[in-house]
């Protein structure tokens, strides 16, 4: 049996995201771990809000018959010549009926980072300046909390997923979250051009962080973090999905299944050392 967690992070990773919930499908169900506090961000914020609603296995059906429809990640007269801002969206809109949004709004603390560029900036310069200093960081630093785009200038704003969901602005938020330009466009949210959030830290902790926290992550790094009350999770190879593409559906179903794989495994692994 897992042990309980005060805090549950989901980190960014596109569809990298199904190994989430395959992962959790075996170590916990929300109703069984019943974190205070959950921060999330990028397509991390779709598995959350999932997670809370007890939606994952909906959204794998869901995305995998979007995906089994869609053959290819080029599509003309859709948003930048791509269908990938349609199908996400629709996804998250079926997937998140009424039901689901009202167990959002009445669950835990539920955070969704986003970067907010500098005004100076056009939407697509910044997607592509700090796209680029986040890739640097990434394969130099190999770690999920970044440094290099803040430094540049990109910042964080952190909104709260359960007053989303009070307003009716939850898939809203969801797809403003998962953005990648440019097959996406640079959204927007309360009055400001908005990036995505995964552009400043993988796995962003909750603002008033404080306890036993899982950190759950979609890649591997070469120097993830050891930190007192933290237990950072990673798949144990590189998974099958792609983050954007949106063209083969059994690259989510063998995500998901390591996920499952990776969940078995790292119970018994705990066993063992309890």
């Amino acid at each position: 049996m897992a042990r309980t967690y005060d805090q549950v992070v989901f980190s960014g990773g596109g569809i990298r995201c199904f190994w989430h919930g395959g992962f959790l499908s075996k170590v916990g169900d929300f109703e069984r771990l019943r974190p205070e506090r959950i921060s999330s961000v990028s397509g991390g914020a779709l598995s959350a809000a999932c997670w809370i609603a007890g939606r994952e296995d909906d959204l794998l059906a869901v995305m995998e018959e979007a995906f089994s429809v869609n053959d290819s990640n080029v599509a003309a007269g859709k948003s930048n010549f791509t269908p990938h801002q349609e199908i996400y969206r629709e996804v998250v809109d079926v997937t998140l009926d009424r039901e689901a949004i009202e167990r959002v709004a009445d669950g835990p603390e539920y955070e969704v980072a986003l970067s907010v560029p500098p005004e100076q900036f056009t939407p697509h310069l910044s997607a592509i300046f700090y796209g680029l200093i986040y890739k640097l960081d990434q394969s130099v630093r190999s770690t999920p909390h970044l440094v290099w785009p803040r430094a540049a200038g990109l910042e964080e704003v952190r909104v709260d997923g359960r007053q989303a969901a009070r307003d009716g602005k939850l898939v809203d938020l969801i797809c403003a979250a998962a953005t990648i330009p440019p097959v996406f466009d640079v959204p927007q949210w309360q009055d400001c051009r908005v990036l995505d959030g995964g552009m400043l830290d993988k796995a962003p902790l909750p603002l008033e962080s404080e306890g036993e926290t899982l950190v759950l992550l979609t890649s591997r790094y070469r120097h993830c973090p050891e930190e007192p009350g933290r237990t950072y999770v990673m798949p144990s190879c590189e998974v099958a999905a792609d983050k954007i593409d949106f063209s083969d559906a059994s690259k989510v179903t063998r995500t998901w299944d390591q996920g499952v794989c990776d969940g078995t495994a790292w119970l018994a692994k705990q066993s063992a050392g309890d």
